[in-house]
């Protein structure tokens, strides 16, 4: 159990937070990992003991006063005796005397901004809140964390315990509280502990043989993927009303299957139609939480397993669940293998601008009431609409009290708004069959209704095919999937001509889809078989040439325990992971005073291409060493590198 040991305590991050902290590092210390929550509160309200009961969270759980560096290879969290004060934002006198201004967007426009602020992972606090104050009645308060000090499960305990002590500072009460027997320290203590147990290494066994020849799960998103990703997102509600759920509660229970399972056995269809592939791959989520004493531990322990499942054409829809559930049963037995130990055994090139193993995330969050009861004041959550994502599309279904709300999250580089709902309909649509006819067959199940198209709707690359001739003004044409059902938009499909209304259909044999637009468009030419992306042919090798690459190669010796580095050697492809890959840019920023980010290691992880990024990054790049950073810590992050790992 953690215990005081001076100002600081420092310690091995965990997976999680070593994940966390690489993506961060990726994502160029955006705001993409940050976590937010906007309250609206009413009522009489005490300033003071609020802030007295954010500082309470803060004394309980060592995560909130928490920061992180890279000391002597390792990625460290260091625990301080830091308390973030609450800030305060009155703005009762503005709006009292100046009636034009829009409270509404103003309000929006802090939160927002509170949100977009980037943390620092190497200072605390990754905690902020403030309080807007409106009125002397009403009153606004945000809370912002960073992803690797909290997960979701988290951030509704801080809530509820902020309400506790509040409550019980005006009341002159007990929090009632109950006692924290380990703090999030002692978890990730135990995790290093576990890796070296034969129990993690078969673990590790079982899931590189699901994940074997994995291949990648195409999907009509209708824009390339750029080299860098902006992380922008929109999200888009998919209605899942309670007479269906009840239905597919009951079916559930028949097959030995949760609500969860169903609802994914429906996507499962959905991505099957969409992308025309048998062998469907999406990432999920655990709560990480399996050890009884973690449940009230605010930290990052959320894990990702990887969900294959195989849904073919003459499978009935009862199949398709059965098999989910085997596959979800089967996740859940392993899922304490930490999501990047898979990851760095099953090795491959990474790239920067695409998730390893899976693109896509299916995952169902349950939330308490929204509305919080403290004497004398209403609380009540605000929904926040998604901005960022890391993943293509993440399909997330909320249980807020038994009832089901369901939204698709997706990156707008790739995805046009058509596409999405599209699938999001399909989804629908195949839930519905799996409730009232679960013995239907995956090929007989109609997933969106016929648009028909006018010619004139076709581009002239389109008209000139001798199927589509001829065609008289009122034609009406239409797109059919492979079993002759209306294709749904973005998804590619068979044309068919009807020369009128009342005109029979005749199949054209060309392939289209529709465009961002709505206008059809000729379908990219798609691979015959599901195989992966190939890998970048090796490079002949080559030793390292001059001194900056000689330094290089011997560091990822080093790192990587290996001898030989050649200076065209891929570091993921030679056992490098994503810690491993921040240690080594943390010592070449201190080695060459050159701010070298991780996505520009992306861009070429090799000793050649390292040693051109840092010659970008700084002049001159064989500079012996930069300056270190100079803030609050610096002074106490030395003394800690000799201090006895915190166990």
């Amino acid at each position: 159990m953690t215990g005081p040991t001076g100002s600081a305590l420092v310690s091995d991050a965990s997976y999680a937070q070593s994940r966390m902290y690489f993506l961060d590092e990726l994502a160029d210390q955006t705001s993409v990992f940050t976590v937010a929550r906007v309250l609206d509160l009413t009522g009489v309200l005490d300033p003071a003991a609020l802030d007295a009961a954010v500082r309470g969270c803060v004394r309980r759980h060592e995560s909130l006063r928490t920061c992180f560096r890279v000391l002597d290879g390792r990625l460290s969290q260091i625990v301080t005796d830091h308390e973030p004060a609450l800030r305060i934002i009155d703005l009762r006198s503005l709006l009292g005397r100046n009636t034009s201004v829009d409270e509404q967007d103003l309000v929006a426009g802090l939160a927002s901004q509170e949100a977009a602020e980037p943390f620092d992972l190497r200072r605390v606090p990754l905690l902020r809140t403030t309080l807007i104050r409106l009125t002397d009645q009403r009153s606004v308060l945000l809370v912002t964390l960073h992803h690797i000090v909290a997960d979701a499960w988290s951030l509704d305990l801080f809530l509820r315990e902020l309400s506790a002590l509040y409550r019980a500072h005006v009341t002159e009460s007990p929090h009632g509280l109950p006692e924290l027997r380990l703090q999030y320290a002692d978890f990730a203590a135990w995790q290093q502990r576990a890796e070296a147990s034969d129990g993690q290494d078969r673990l590790l066994d079982h899931w590189r043989e699901r994940i074997h020849a994995l291949p990648e799960l195409p999907l009509p998103t209708g824009r390339p993927r750029p080299e860098q990703l902006s992380y922008r997102a929109r999200e888009l509600s998919a209605p899942l009303d309670d007479r269906l759920t009840a239905r597919l509660n009951t079916l559930g229970r028949e097959e030995d299957a949760s609500l969860f399972m169903t609802l994914l056995a429906g996507f499962y269809v959905a991505l099957h139609r969409h992308s025309g592939r048998s062998d469907l791959t999406v990432g999920g989520t655990t709560s990480g939480r399996a050890r009884p004493e973690t449940q009230n531990v605010i930290g990052s322990f959320v894990n990702m397993v990887v969900l294959r499942t195989l849904v073919r054409d003459d499978h009935t829809l009862r199949d398709v669940l059965r098999a989910t559930a085997e596959t979800c049963h089967d996740a859940y037995e392993h899922q304490e293998l930490p999501f990047e130990r898979l990851v760095a055994a099953h090795g491959g090139a990474r790239r920067a601008n695409q998730n390893p193993l899976f693109q896509i995330v299916f995952q169902m969050i349950v939330e308490a009431d929204d509305e919080l009861s403290v004497p004398g004041l209403r609380i009540r959550m605000r929904d926040a609409a998604t901005t960022v994502t890391v993943f293509d599309l993440v399909c997330t279904v909320t249980n807020t009290a038994g009832r089901l709300s369901a939204t698709l999250e997706y990156a707008t580089e790739l995805w046009h708004e058509d596409t999405v709902a599209a699938l999001g309909e399909a989804w629908q649509r195949a839930l519905r069959e799996l409730a009232e006819r679960p013995d239907r067959a995956v090929r007989d199940i109609p997933l969106a209704e016929e648009h028909p198209y006018a010619p004139d709707a076709l581009p002239d690359e389109l008209r000139r095919s001798t199927a589509l001739a001829d065609l008289p003004a009122d034609a009406v044409l239409t797109v059919h999937d492979a079993y002759g059902h209306p294709a749904p938009r973005g998804s590619v499909g068979e044309l068919v001509r009807r020369d009128g209304p009342d005109a029979p259909a005749r199949p054209t044999g060309v392939a289209v889809q529709s465009d961002g637009s709505g206008r059809l468009v000729a379908a990219p030419s798609q691979e015959a078989a599901p195989t992966p992306e190939p890998e970048t042919e090796p490079l002949a090798h080559s030793a390292p040439d001059g001194p900056m690459e000689r330094e290089l190669a011997a560091l990822w010796e080093e790192l990587l325990g290996r001898t030989g580095i050649g200076r065209h050697d891929n570091f993921f492809q030679h056992g490098g992971h994503s810690l491993l890959a921040t240690v080594l840019i943390t010592r070449v920023q201190e080695r060459y005073g050159a701010d070298v980010t991780m996505e520009a290691f992306f861009r070429g992880p090799t000793p050649a291409g390292l040693a051109e990024a840092i010659a970008a990054a700084s002049p001159d790049g064989t500079r012996p060493g930069g300056s270190t950073e100079a803030d609050e810590l610096s002074a106490l992050v030395h003394a800690l590198e000799r201090q006895e790992d915190h166990a």
